[in-house]
């Protein structure tokens, strides 16, 4: 077979050329470890190896597609070679040999959503249990096999910590007898019944031994307890274990993954050779200096040095806005500019540590008509727990919405089963009156049912009526308490939930901020901008900025990233903090800054609206790990939007030598002064010649995307002017006007 040119620079070619024996290829951000690992298959195949004797596994299905893809495509033909994630994998081989467990072949494999339903149906059978507290018993379980521990063993590694240990090994021994008798696997099970199975049956892992002569795994630092077992006792065959990963993105640890699995393969595996790829194909220099400049502040890793031939030591800024709206409107602004640069939507990303923090950046993009997608979690106003209290604000403005009170009717738990709720839907629909009209004349309605619906029926009445008297912000944070949200919350101790009530609180502040900029609005003036901001689309599937957590574009890449949310107690973590371990959230911060190719803006907000109200923030610690990559700070004042108040800012610009070269961009002013892209929309507003007082109401208005239209309503003045416009089949759509003129061309009044 004629050999195959990978151009592989020399310490990739090494690697690849290492076939024999234990293996650790630690592969920095953007240093080619697909292409590594696809070479050293092929190479494997070119050396006469059987693709059958060939595994490599990864983390997920689109890995698993593209390196099955990339080395059928430098064969020339389809190969043997098995290609896996490791929960295929093993489910799989449990498909042929699960019999020796006592389960058959045509198992069920349980997603989380049924394993919960599982749990919270024994639980109900368990004295003391509770079973609205079904994902914390899930998490235990899920711990439990992550960890190879039976209900009894886990019973005893927690008994001394968690008072409610012995109910926990309950549930979790009636859940296993439940998947048991089902004939069912949870996510978890896969692993750990593949260990169980080849610890059973030796002949059954001696077939796989035989088999799997060469064993690749790609991201072994996210490996955990059980697949870090299943790759040693297959490789125990043959001992051609050949693992790429980076110890400095392992940020998987609250799913079990273990960094020591990485740091340790020298030790655990003798003789093993060593290779560092440290030549980053993606970024540019600055990107790089920053990254490697955090990341030593960790002291938990593999000394490494990323570097980069894409020379530019001007494509990192940092901005300090006042407060997270200005935060948001300055990614919007920058973005913009770049769009007019011929930069697509697609190359650009806004990355959050939080889910709570896209609201902002939602609302921002919405107004200057950006088009985006939320990944790593729900649009802020989709995610449940906003659309629960969304629909007590609906019923308390339209008691006749059916669809709000069944949604809220017994959420919070009020013991209103379904049985009730049926009583309430016949009455109702015998009447022929509306859910609240039967809430209401109790009497129509059993006495069980009368007494399980009273709670319900208060809260709704009170509602109502405090609706007609008070302001928006004031009625939000009075329905939050009174509906019982705010308390069962708090009391559940459920992590998940206790970030429910952050976007609750977040959702608060998006009260505030709106009746700050319209005085006179109304709790349905409100709700009405929410039905708009809901109801705004992409304007194109394939091109749209990315706003996501990090966790959610590991292994992603961008021309243009903005990390934002870089306060401390945000990003690190306030629990990262208060545990005194952030190297996990550093490492995040690293996997972040290498997202981008070719510009990263880091951004803080020295106020920002948390937990219902204004708090200050200092800057992450993380900026100022970065600024030992010899920064230029200018000082400088600015203003935004309507909020004209004068505020001092802090621009830096990392990785310069020079303190006369502050600015990342080519942008230049009449002046010749090069503008940075935290910069530039000030000074392009100066020099627009836009006529805002030309767009009044009831002028007919033609968009480049969203065709014709009129504007029914505008507030402010200048360049801070917004104007809602009215396009025929869309609906009503918010502009800045600042942004969205140039999009716009007035048209003469129809007759």
């Amino acid at each position: 077979m004629e050999k195959i040119d990978f151009k592989l620079n020399e310490q990739q070619q090494k690697a690849v050329d290492a076939t024999e024996g234990p293996v650790l290829v630690i592969a920095g951000a953007g240093s080619g470890k697909t292409r590594v690992l696809t070479a050293r298959v092929c190479h494997l195949i070119e050396m006469g190896v059987n693709p059958y004797n060939i595994l490599a596994i990864t983390f997920t299905n689109k890995a698993a597609k593209e390196m099955q893809e990339r080395i059928s495509k430098a064969l020339g033909s389809n190969t043997a070679v098995w290609t896996s994630t490791f929960h295929s994998m093993c489910a799989k081989m449990l498909r042929f040999d699960i019999e020796n467990l006592g389960y058959s072949g045509d198992f069920t494999i349980y997603t989380e959503q049924e394993s919960e339903r599982v749990v919270k149906r024994v639980a109900e059978n368990v004295i003391g249990a509770d079973p609205k507290q079904k994902g914390e018993y899930m998490n235990h379980i899920s711990r439990a096999k992550t960890l190879a521990m039976s209900p009894e063993e886990y019973y005893f590694a927690i008994k001394d910590d968690i008072r409610e240990a012995e109910t926990i090994r309950q549930v979790y021994s009636l859940y296993e007898q439940e998947l048991k008798n089902s004939n069912c696997l949870d996510f978890d099970d896969l692993l750990l019944k593949t260990v169980e199975l080849f610890e059973k049956c030796p002949e059954v892992l001696q077939r796989y031994q035989r088999r799997f002569q060469y064993i690749h795994v790609d991201e072994f630092q996210d490996t955990n307890k059980l697949q870090y077992k299943i790759v040693k006792m297959l490789a125990g065959g043959y001992g051609n274990l050949f693992v790429v990963g980076d110890e400095d993105q392992s940020i998987y640890s609250w799913r079990g993954a273990e960094i020591r699995n990485i740091l340790d393969f020298p030790k655990e595996f003798k003789n093993a050779q060593v290779f560092k790829l440290e030549q980053n194909y993606r970024s540019t220099t600055s990107i790089l200096k920053a990254a490697n400049s955090v990341i030593k502040h960790n002291s938990n890793r593999n000394e490494k040095n990323l570097w980069s031939d894409h020379s530019d030591d001007n494509s990192v800024e940092y901005y300090e806005a006042y407060s997270d709206r200005e935060e948001a409107g300055q990614v919007a602004r920058t973005i913009d500019y770049l769009c007019h640069q011929d930069t697509a939507y697609r190359e650009i990303a806004v990355l959050v540590r939080a889910n709570s923090l896209t609201r902002a950046f939602e609302e921002e993009f919405n107004l200057h008509g950006i088009p985006y997608k939320v990944f790593g979690g729900f649009r802020f106003f989709e995610r449940k727990e906003i659309k629960d209290a969304l629909a007590y604000v609906r019923v308390a403005i339209n008691p006749r919405d059916n669809d709000s009170i069944l949604r809220v009717v017994n959420y919070p738990k009020r013991g209103v089963g379904n049985s009730t709720i049926d009583e309430l839907k016949q009455v109702a629909q015998e009447t022929g009156k509306p859910f609240f009209f039967v809430l209401t004349n109790p009497e129509l309605l059993s006495a069980t049912s009368q007494k399980k619906l009273a709670p319900f029926t208060q809260i709704a009445l009170t509602l109502v009526e405090a609706v007609k008297t008070m302001k928006p912000t004031e009625f939000f944070k009075f329905m939050v308490a009174t509906s019982g949200l705010e308390t069962a919350l708090k009391a559940s101790g459920d992590k998940e939930d206790e970030n429910r009530l952050e976007n609750i609180y977040e959702l608060v502040n998006a009260v505030s901020e709106f009746e700050e900029d319209n005085p006179d609005a109304t709790v349905s003036d409100f709700m009405q901008s929410v039905s708009l901001v809901s109801d705004t689309d992409e304007m194109d599937d394939n091109n749209y900025v990315t706003i996501a957590t990090i966790h959610a574009v590991k292994g992603l890449e961008f021309d243009n990233v903005f990390i934002v949310g870089c306060d401390e107690g945000i990003f690190p973590s306030q629990r990262s903090i208060m545990n005194g371990d952030v190297e996990e959230e550093r490492r995040l911060m690293y996997v972040a800054i290498t997202r981008a190719r070719k510009r990263l803006y880091v951004l803080s907000a020295k106020q920002r609206y948390r937990f219902g109200k204004m708090e200050s923030l200092s800057k992450s610690r993380f900026i100022s790990e970065m600024r030992g990559v010899s920064p230029s700070v200018r000082v400088e004042n600015s203003s935004y939007g309507s909020r004209a108040t004068t505020q001092t800012r802090e621009r830096t610009t990392f990785g310069t030598n020079s303190d006369t070269n502050i600015y990342s961009s080519s942008y230049k002013t009449k002046s010749g002064v090069a503008l940075g892209g935290f910069e530039l929309q000030k000074e392009k507003k100066k020099q627009s010649g836009i006529n805002y007082d030309a767009f009044v109401k009831d002028t007919y208005v033609e968009h480049t995307k969203f065709g014709r239209g009129i504007i029914i309503s505008t507030s402010g003045e200048g360049e801070d002017k917004i104007a809602s416009i009215a396009f025929s089949g869309l609906g009503v759509k918010r502009f800045s006007l600042a942004i969205a003129a140039q999009y716009l061309k007035i048209i003469p009044k129809e007759k």
